[in-house]
């Protein structure tokens, strides 16, 4: 059996962990010497590089330099906060012919979220092959508990460009849990927080003689350290077009270089009153010289600025309560997971919202991927005595013609889960049929997201309504969905083709691996 590794796949940093064989987890460093590889890929005109070294790209190309990929995954490109996004980000994005959104590089290049995120799979995944000095080849990779089916089938594709099977796609709350070591300790139901530089997500566990049971999962997908950023860079400008008087909103590279002094002074101010924001170059003026700005920033001032993205934290909590059935004075630990939770006001929030004292695990920026490298210990029974029992994060639901949705999986049921539907022939001899499934529960298609369509093919000849096909729809423990069709009477299996589908086509990842490993 060929080496796995398990691996938190984060918006801003990634971590990769790992069993000894003392059966001891243990987190992998960078060249660099760091546990956390920067989420960024620099398009250099030498090649890619990803990491740490991409940092360069940053500072000198940022529009060919890419950062918080994981949040275009699976995304349609006419998503008000993928619209939003693109005015903000130094690089362009741009729509896929099937809806979904890329990444528009120099020279009419485009490129997919899944091979940029692809890229930083094959930077971990050469980490740990230099670590065990052997090939590895398959991973638990951890994801947001809310993320749709698109989304999940996005992370599997871009491990297909790394080299690497994936064992199992992990919620990351629950394996915040595991590597917090829920399972050593009292039975107790937790609600799990986890906000990191792009995603918000909140899950309910309960932990019984080792079995831990997700109850519900919610979140915010446009919520995490990324967006306080961005709201920081907007006061910014307006103040640099105050104090120095000048406007540099159409500068993305200086914007770029505001928004990485604003990222270290946030940073900053989770443990100081107040901070200084200096950038020495910021722009150049039309005499040559370097506009250079600074100003210190008190933590009551960043706070302000923040008001619109801590107020949106109560919302999902809310819900994953609400979902769970569970008051808040049910709620035996509350556990913070991301670095986003070292912000003192995102602490306090959580507490007046839960009413009472949450608890910082001691490693958030590591502890997700410890428990992605405990679950596949487990998997390959190198751990006994624990059950994961997973719930799907949304509904499933399909529909024919103009017809509305109906529903055939419940949001919150238990995966892995199987159920079917019979569709009749409506004509004579009629050679297909055709159906769409969505992601959602409403019977209305345009408040759903639309998965796929889909048609039964090659139907025997018979009078109408004498061909029943049976399609059968399979939501797997990772959240991703199978389908397959029979003729109902013979049991015959029936041919079944994708007529229209969200993310990369099957041939398209493959060529895609094929680019990246050949780089």
């Amino acid at each position: 059996m060929t080496r796995a590794i398990g691996i938190d796949l984060g918006t801003s940093n990634s971590v990769v962990a790992v069993i000894d064989k003392d059966g001891a987890p243990r987190i992998l460093t960078t060249p660099e010497g760091s546990t956390t590889l920067p989420s960024l890929v620099w398009y250099s005109p030498d090649g890619p590089v990803v990491g740490e070294a991409a940092r360069h790209g940053l500072d000198h190309s940022p529009d060919v330099t890419v950062f918080g990929a994981k949040r275009l995954l699976g995304r349609r490109f006419d998503h008000p906060e993928i619209r939003r996004l693109a005015r903000l980000l130094p690089y362009e994005l741009c729509e896929a012919p099937n809806g979904d959104t890329w990444i528009s590089l120099s020279a009419g290049t485009k490129i997919s979220p899944e091979e940029v995120c692809g890229r930083i799979l094959l930077a971990l995944r050469q980490m740990a092959e230099a670590y065990y000095g052997e090939p590895v080849t398959r991973a638990v990779i951890t994801i947001p508990a809310w993320y749709d089916a698109a989304q999940r089938q996005a992370t599997k594709d871009a491990a297909q460009i790394a080299g690497l099977s994936v064992m199992r796609l992990l919620s990351e709350p629950t394996a915040a849990a595991l590597g917090h070591g829920a399972h050593r300790g009292v039975d107790r139901r937790y609600l799990v927080c986890d906000l990191g530089g792009g995603t918000f997500d909140v899950a309910a566990v309960d932990v019984e003689g080792g079995v831990f049971e997700v109850l519900a999962t919610t979140g915010d997908q446009f919520l995490g350290g990324d967006d306080v950023d961005r709201l920081v860079v907007e006061h910014l400008l307006r103040d640099v077009k105050t104090s120095l008087g000048f406007d540099i909103t159409g500068d993305s590279m200086a914007i770029e270089r505001l928004r990485l002094a604003a990222q270290r002074t946030k940073h900053a101010l989770s443990t100081e009153a107040v901070a200084e924001l200096e950038v020495a170059q910021l722009a150049e003026l039309p005499s040559g010289k370097a506009l250079a700005y600074s100003r210190p920033v008190k933590r009551a001032e960043l706070e302000v600025w923040a008001k619109r993205f801590v107020e949106r934290i109560e919302a999902p909590l809310v819900e994953a309560l609400k979902r769970a059935g569970r008051r808040t004075d049910q709620v035996s630990e509350t556990l913070l997971v991301g670095g986003m939770m070292r912000m003192p006001a995102v602490r306090r929030e959580i507490a007046r919202v839960l009413g009472k004292e949450p608890s910082i695990v001691d490693n958030p920026e590591e502890v997700v991927a410890i428990g992605a490298a405990l679950e596949l210990a487990r998997l390959e029974g190198r751990i006994d005595g624990i059950l994961l029992i997973d719930v799907a994060a949304r509904g499933l639901s399909m529909s024919m013609g103009h017809s509305e949705c109906e529903l055939v999986i419940a949001q919150n049921a238990v995966v892995p889960t199987r159920e079917h539907r019979v569709f009749p022939t409506k004509l004579d001899d009629q050679p297909r049929i055709e159906f769409d499934i969505w992601e959602g529960e409403s019977p209305e298609s345009t408040e759903n997201r639309h998965l796929g369509r889909y048609a039964v093919v090659d139907l025997p000849q018979a009078s109408a309504g004498d061909v029943l096909v049976l399609v059968e729809v399979t939501l797997d423990t990772d959240g991703t969905v199978r389908l397959s069709a029979s003729e109902l009477v013979s049991g015959e299996r029936m041919q079944l083709e994708q007529v229209w589908h969200a993310g990369l086509a099957r041939a398209d990842v493959a060529r895609i691996a094929r680019q990246v490993a050949g780089a």
